[in-house]
């Protein structure tokens, strides 16, 4: 055996099989029968695409970029909305509004080499591309309430914060792009002394300090809304998303889905085309999200077509790893059957008997009884 055949994979690829695949088989069918069952559209983008579908701050760092045969800039995808979005504003230009698609598939994205980093991503998820926002929105996070369910994760939570209240809060300060980001990262951290640090490196002082480090701590049940309302009173853009994030949420109590919901303020960090609702999906004994999604109002306006929008996306090899914590399995296990050897001594009718087991349904391994 070669060198090159007992090489690992390069870092952060992955490969599976048997029942390490199935059970990602199976897990894809789940979710993709949600999605189906709300009148959702399979759609199947492009690996790669001109490198400037993903030039986004947030996206372009981490894009595997290389030269096509005629020169031009390409990229594999590291995110499946922008694709989408360009998608749907030039091929699916002639479709009326709303459109609804959902994907299962792989991304590629740099990560820097860390425990738990992969570059090569199995996402599951779907976008809503126009009607109306508030309604949308609920049945997105319906979907992924669905999705869980579904799924068997036990004690699954979707946090739900809202874009506009970080913007309402900064947006009387001239903060450069380094430094709103460098505050960004530090109120998604929940990190009241990196938050306190960065306002001071920004010069930012008073009431807005003082709303901005709140951030920090506006985390829980619905009740936060209302702490929230009253700490922000003087900030009418941000009470203006407030009043947006209560009414979704409201909605969602209102259909039994309240003891799945909680409110984190402090959720600002992400892809940076995000305009509105933004929220991540948790679980216990899993240290990171399964998954996350949120509303993008601007980012079609890029490709051509203004229009409203919101998705979300499961990441499969997280569900995967949260069963596996959690002693879960999908599928009744029938692919895992025993297999029936059937003898080829005369290919012919080995071959007739094998056509005849598997159209009964039965699973057979063609040879393996010249063995016996």
């Amino acid at each position: 055996m070669s060198a090159l055949q007992r090489s690992p994979v390069p870092p952060g690829v992955q490969c599976f099989v048997g029942a390490a695949a199935r059970q990602r088989r199976a897990i894809e069918a789940a979710a993709v029968s949600v999605f189906e069952g709300w009148d959702y559209e399979e759609i199947i983008p492009p690996l790669y695409d001109y490198a400037d579908a993903f030039a986004s701050a947030a996206l372009s760092g981490k894009t595997y970029s290389f030269v096509g045969r005629d020169g031009s800039l390409l990229a594999l995808r590291p995110d499946f909305t922008s694709l989408i979005a360009k998608i749907a504003a030039g091929r699916l230009a002639d479709r009326p509004a709303p459109l609804r698609l959902y994907y299962s598939g792989e991304v590629l994205r740099y990560e820097p080499p860390k425990a738990g980093r992969q570059s090569e991503l199995y996402q599951m998820g779907l976008e809503h591309l126009g009607g109306d926002a508030r309604a949308a929105d609920v049945e997105v996070l319906a979907i992924a309430v669905e999705c869980l369910e579904r799924l068997g994760v036990g004690g699954a939570v979707l946090a739900l914060g809202h874009v506009g209240v970080f913007a309402g809060l900064v947006a009387r300060t001239e903060l450069t792009s380094s430094s709103l980001e460098r505050l960004r990262e530090r109120v998604d951290a929940r990190d009241a002394a990196g938050v306190a640090f960065a306002l001071d490196g920004a010069g930012v002082t008073g009431a807005v300090r003082d709303a901005v480090l709140h951030l920090t701590s506006l985390g829980g049940d619905a009740s936060v809304l209302g702490e929230a309302r009253r700490a922000f009173a003087a900030f009418p853009a941000a009470i203006a998303a407030l009043e947006e994030l209560r009414e979704t949420v409201g909605a969602l109590q209102s259909a039994g889905l309240g003891r799945v919901v909680s409110v984190d303020l402090a959720e600002v960090r992400g892809l940076d085309y995000y305009t509105g609702l933004v929220f991540r999906a948790y679980a216990p004994d899993l240290g990171f999200e399964l998954g996350a999604g949120g509303r993008y109002d601007t980012l079609l306006a890029r490709f051509g077509r203004p229009m409203p929008a919101v998705g979300f996306m499961l990441g499969l090899d997280r569900v995967a790893l949260l069963l596996e914590r959690q002693a879960r399995a999908l599928g009744d296990g029938a692919a895992a059957a025993a297999a029936e050897s059937i003898a080829t001594a005369r290919l012919g009718p080995a071959l007739v008997e094998a056509r005849a087991r598997r159209a009964s349904g039965r699973r057979v391994r063609f040879g393996e009884g010249d063995r016996a």
